[in-house]
């Protein structure tokens, strides 16, 4: 064998040995996030004891792919794609392990299509969800709320009046002036209820109690079974998509308009739509799904359209109506779905 023959058969053993060895090696204190795919949602929903029916249309939910246990050749794989998102173990699992996380993102997803489900019921005539009071998200240090309420406590009256969600609360509070007394009833954690008085503070004029507030809601029980075979997939990213599937699913008109749409971003039972992770990674993934328009969220329309650019009609979403919204202007049929009022 030619000397040139054989330093070149050395070599390339030599690397492969190389390539071999920096696959054996486990990073463990890094996590791959990578592009994902689309999945159409209606098939994999269950409705039991109930009308359904099928679009032409199709709503995707799109994933990413998680790599808890990167070799040393993936992570270098990762620096050179720009889809591939490398970071710090503990950013994405904190102090949970591996099965920890899996079992916290089925959760999640459980939840994401239970609220899904109650927000589409509502938007079809069903009262599935209960406006309870108004939950206390934020509370200003120095100010009345400071030294009687707690995160997490619900307002359900005040000045003898009935609070049943944020905007309630909010007028009577309006209503008062700076330096009157006021009292209201506390729905607390453990369920047990308590009465608080206060003297309303000073803010720019106007009386000013000192939180900021969310509307408390109840879950009640559904009409129907609902269920979502899908697996390895969790997290609440796929609240908005679900949604809209479900309302496409028990809908005789056409609410897609034929449109290959992906979805993604969580909803709370009053129909807001939420960020996800991973934006960069499930762009990707759409640009690579044929689809014709991706709902987003609003915060994250910048990130997705310096992907995607015009590739996808990329729009951006606070709200179930907002989504709901667009696809009327693509041509889509909302005959049976309640809007809310603005």
């Amino acid at each position: 064998m030619p000397i040139w023959a054989f330093l070149v058969v050395a070599v390339v053993l030599f690397g492969l040995v190389g390539v071999f060895a920096l696959d054996q090696v486990n990073i463990t204190s890094k996590v791959l996030t990578s592009p994902g795919s689309t999945r159409d949602i209606t098939p994999m929903l269950v409705l039991d004891d109930a009308m359904s029916y099928r679009s032409k249309g199709e709503i995707r939910m799109v994933t990413v792919k998680s790599n808890l246990e990167p070799s040393l050749l993936e992570i270098l794989g990762g620096w050179l794609d720009d889809s591939i998102e490398i970071s710090d173990r503990h950013e994405i699992l904190g102090d949970r392990t591996i099965e920890q996380n899996r079992t916290l993102g089925r959760e999640q997803m459980a939840q994401s299509l239970d609220i899904a489900a109650r927000v589409a019921l509502e938007r079809l005539g069903y009262e599935v969800i209960s406006e309870a009071g108004a939950l206390i998200m934020q509370i200003v240090a120095g100010t009345p709320a400071s030294d009687v309420l707690d995160l997490g406590d619900v307002v359900i009256e005040a000045e003898n009046r009935q609070v049943r969600n944020a905007r309630d609360l909010g007028e009577i509070v309006r209503s008062r002036s700076p330096g009157d007394s006021f009292s209201f009833s506390v729905l607390q954690l453990d369920g047990t209820t308590r009465d608080e008085t206060v003297v309303l503070a000073d803010k720019d004029g106007s009386a000013f109690l000192g939180v900021a507030i969310s509307t408390y809601v109840e879950l009640d029980d559904l009409p129907f079974e609902i269920n979502f075979t899908v697996e390895r997939v969790g997290g609440p990213s796929a609240g908005l998509g679900l949604t809209l599937a479900l309302l496409e699913a028990m809908l005789p008109g056409d609410l897609l308009a034929g449109l290959r749409v992906v979805a993604t971003g969580t909803v709370d039972p009053l129909g807001n739509v939420g960020p996800v992770g991973g934006i960069e990674q499930k762009s990707h993934a759409v640009m690579r799904s044929g689809a014709e328009l991706f709902l987003v969220p609003s915060t994250q329309v910048e990130a997705t359209k310096a992907i995607l650019g015009e590739m996808v009609d990329v729009v951006s979403v606070d709200t179930l109506d907002d989504a709901l919204r667009t696809l009327h202007s693509f041509g889509g049929d909302l005959s049976g779905i309640r809007l809310e009022t603005r």
